[in-house]
């Protein structure tokens, strides 16, 4: 279901005008797959009722805006759902789903609400669902042991043989954290990567490449994100280190690991337009300026790129 109908339309036609990789073929291979713009008719039928919807930065005391969402879970509850799954997968503060969730979904019969969120990219979105991302990494947040079974199920069924996720279940609570601390320890690899860096650009003899590729075998550590180069940008990213900062102020625990990760990243930043400027050049090319390297999509969110081109 979309507010949408010139979507609605287009994928009840089988038609497909995004560049995301294997969508335009995977429309046309559905079957049993209708869109409608009727809320009411979407969720008669069905027994997990998935929502994605935009959650914003809104820099805010949450500073997610939840406004979409919640107006979404309040039509939900306009039609008393009766023996429902609700999911949630967009991004939401921690505390959202206990704090206003529940209670949007209060006229709701027997309907539980889980938090599952998704480990995606853009340019990389049918597989990271069938993966697990790039992580393998599959968050239930659930309610109810049924809840977890039927969510559990979706996965298991469309995980490809060879790359089946890590599916964790836990309370929607759990998952509100782990999504951001998922992601917000991936960002302080970078940053400290990146750190490491420019700690042997300065040191005559050092050769940054070859230490963080010995680092990326420390087993301790890990190869992803441990690479030099450029931040890390994107819309997620750099508003989750900001965001899981400001659930800590909230929660009474200090901040200063994701705060100083976001701002080693800035500063990373500054020392590469330095470095360039130092060079002499009279002029600078900067290629493949997607949010990350070789994305298949044009996004160009928080783009590291284009930071270092500003600065």
């Amino acid at each position: 279901m979309d507010v949408n109908g010139s979507i609605v339309d287009a994928v009840n036609a089988r038609r497909c005008d995004s560049s995301e990789p294997g969508l335009a073929e995977g429309l046309a291979r559905a079957v049993n797959l209708t869109a409608t713009t009727d809320m009411a008719a979407a969720v008669a039928h069905a027994r997990l009722i998935f929502i994605l919807v935009p959650t914003p930065n809104s820099g805010g005391r949450d500073y997610y805006n939840h406004s979409i969402l919640a107006n979404v879970l309040f039509k939900l509850n306009t039609l008393r759902l009766k023996d429902k799954h609700v999911v949630i997968s967009a991004t939401v503060i921690p505390g959202f789903i206990r704090g206003t969730g529940r209670y949007l979904l209060r006229d709701c019969v027997n309907t539980t609400l889980s938090y599952n969120p998704a480990f995606v990219a853009q340019g990389d979105i049918l597989v990271g669902y069938r993966t697990g991302g790039w992580f393998r990494l599959v968050l239930v947040g659930c309610e109810t042991q049924e809840a977890g079974d039927l969510l559990t199920a979706v996965y298991e069924k469309i995980a490809p043989p060879d790359r089946r996720p890590h599916i964790c279940r836990m309370s929607p609570e759990s998952a509100e954290i782990g999504k951001l601390c998922s992601n917000c320890f991936r960002t302080t690899k970078i940053s400290f990567c990146n750190m490491v860096a420019d700690l042997a650009d300065n040191t005559p003899g050092a050769d940054k490449y070859e230490i963080c590729a010995a680092l990326a075998k420390d087993e301790s550590i890990g190869p992803i994100g441990m690479r030099p180069g450029y931040g890390y940008g994107g819309p997620c990213y750099p508003r989750d280190n900001q965001a899981l900062a400001s659930y800590c102020d909230k929660a009474g625990v200090n901040a200063c690991i994701p705060r100083a990760t976001h701002a080693y990243n800035e500063f990373h930043h500054e020392l590469m337009a330095e470095a360039e400027l130092r060079s002499g050049k009279e002029e600078y090319v900067f290629e493949d300026v997607t949010y990350k390297p070789k994305c298949s999509v044009a996004m160009i969110d928080e783009s590291p790129k284009l930071i270092v081109c500003i600065t």
